[in-house]
């Protein structure tokens, strides 16, 4: 018996429209269990017209795999069958009413549902575009970076292989006996594909809300076109799933025995944590060695150990007053989208473009806090710039733990840029310094990573470097709108990092 499920998104921004959305969803309840635990198979509702391609074929598989289900009395979980609206407002709004928690208050109205199981162990998300289609893309990407356990992962590409349903992961194949060299390039390229996916916290598809309930989730995408010379049909795709659910269904306990944080250079091989923590340490150790150097150079002279420690103490101290107006005005940027808004209205400005203004004019401003601060000391200077590598080294390496990918990106592009802070004093040397510290900046970062998407689009003709500029002008506004919703409706962690973390760090930075 399908079920409907009814909630409301308070877009939290303008006029603050309500909207309203509907999800559907069935259990079958296991003959053989007592309803304490569950599997889910989902799918979106697109339709044809939609942007991001239609549903309606996965849709399809899905009931006539409830029906088969249906049929078969071995089941020992309930069988989930979800269908949600507006995409993930629907599976958030659905997560939520089932868990009986808020996870943006005010924001999304859960609502209340009709029916519940038990515990959620997994879940497939399935998006099948065609009824025929020659290659499943495997999406496992989270929110805020978090992938499922891999044996999850593992599962679904065995399966696949037996079936001859062939398998791509970020749009990247497996090809086989490739020599040395073009293997190495090959799996750097899907890496770093999934690394770009994960380092953004925005989930690539309806599976990766349901990590942060600890439900082992991902995301089978099928698409008509690909290299594979054979497409396949509802048949292979049903047995694969059946084969997933019947595994799931045998699963004694939880997933745990194998990795949830690791990075696929392809479907069939995998580099564990214990392997890319002790690379992204040594990415991120000269930042600590510098700070290590400025800390003891401030000791002075060494026959007065004493005084000099008193020098030292007074010294780093003296950091104090612009770490708390960097992180002061980090936090008042990540409360001030609303008052943006707010501001912007009076002007009838939209909200993307009060959004993206007000974050315009706090970064002119910012460019302005050296003259505030002044000139200092030589022994001051040097303290400001041990303290701003601390507080740079306590960033990334805390986010590492969460994010691989993301806290590789920051030390990578910052790095070289931190190291070399306060390094000169001749005027061309620190123009281009200044320049650099000003492109790293995460709001003018981000654009440039849009314009240079872009640009490689068009091939990087000159002819097209006014059109795309105005482009990515317009594809920035969405972007920082799109990180603000994100925060506010998912709880997206990249916006809140970037304020209480990275540009505080960068004040700091400029300011030196």
């Amino acid at each position: 018996m399908c079920t409907r499920h009814n909630f409301s998104l308070h877009y939290p921004l303008g006029s603050k429209p309500t909207h309203h959305g509907e999800n559907v969803y069935a259990i079958l309840r296991a003959p053989r269990g007592a309803g304490t635990e569950a599997v889910v198979l989902s799918s979106p509702y697109r339709m044809e017209d939609s942007l991001h391609g239609s549903t309606l074929p996965g849709i399809a598989l899905m009931v006539a795999l409830a029906k088969y289900f249906r049929a078969q009395g071995s089941w020992a979980k309930d069988i989930i069958f979800l269908i949600t609206e507006h995409e993930l407002v629907g599976f958030q709004a659905w997560l939520d009413a089932y868990h009986d928690v808020h996870t943006a208050p005010g924001v999304i109205d859960p609502g209340m549902l009709q029916a519940r199981s038990g515990p959620i162990q997994a879940g497939i998300n399935l998006e099948l575009h065609s009824s025929r289609i020659k290659r499943l893309d495997l999406k496992l990407v989270g929110l805020n970076g978090q992938l499922p356990n891999l044996d999850l992962f593992n599962l679904v590409v065995e399966l696949c292989l037996r079936e001859s349903v062939h398998t791509t992961f970020h749009g990247q194949v497996s090809p086989y006996d490739l020599p040395p060299f073009e293997d190495w390039l090959h799996s750097f390229k899907t890496m770093t594909a999934m690394m770009a996916a994960q380092a953004t916290g925005q989930p690539n598809g309806g599976h990766g809300l349901f990590h942060r309930y600890a439900i082992q989730a991902l995301t089978l995408e099928g698409h008509a076109d690909g290299v594979a010379v054979v497409s396949v049909g509802f048949d292979e795709v049903g047995r694969v799933l059946e084969g997933v659910f019947s595994s799931l269904n045998n699963l004694l306990e939880r997933f745990h025995q194998s990795f949830f944080f690791y990075l696929l250079p392809s479907p069939r091989r995998y580099v564990s944590i214990g392997l890319y923590s002790p690379a992204f340490a040594l990415i991120g150790l000269p930042g600590l060695l510098k700070a290590g150097v400025l800390f003891l150079s401030l000791s002075g002279d060494a026959k007065s150990a004493d005084k000099a420690s008193t020098k030292e103490t007074a010294s780093l101290w003296s950091a104090l007053p612009c770490m708390t107006v960097s992180h002061t005005i980090g936090f008042l940027l990540m409360v001030a989208p609303s008052y943006f808004d707010h501001f912007g209205h009076h002007f009838h400005l939209s909200s993307q473009e009060s959004v993206y203004f007000g974050y315009v004019a706090a970064l002119v401003v910012s460019l302005f806090l050296p003259l505030v601060v002044g000139a200092r000391k030589e022994k001051e200077r040097s303290a400001h710039k041990c303290a701003v590598l601390l507080a740079f080294s306590t960033v990334v390496f805390s986010l590492a733990l969460v994010n691989i990918s993301f806290a590789t990106a920051i030390t990578v592009i910052a790095i070289p840029v931190l190291f070399t802070t306060g390094s000169t004093k001749h005027w061309v040397t620190v123009l281009i310094h200044r320049l650099l510290q000003l492109l790293i900046h995460p709001f003018v970062f981000s654009f440039l990573i849009i314009f240079v998407q872009a640009m490689s689009f068009d091939g990087w003709e000159p002819r097209y470097i006014q059109n795309n500029l105005s482009y990515s002008f317009l594809g920035h506004k969405k972007f920082v709108l799109f990180s603000v919703e994100d925060w506010l409706l998912y709880g997206n962690w990249t916006f809140v990092i970037t304020c209480l973390g990275l540009i505080p760090v960068w004040l700091q930075m400029w300011m030196v």
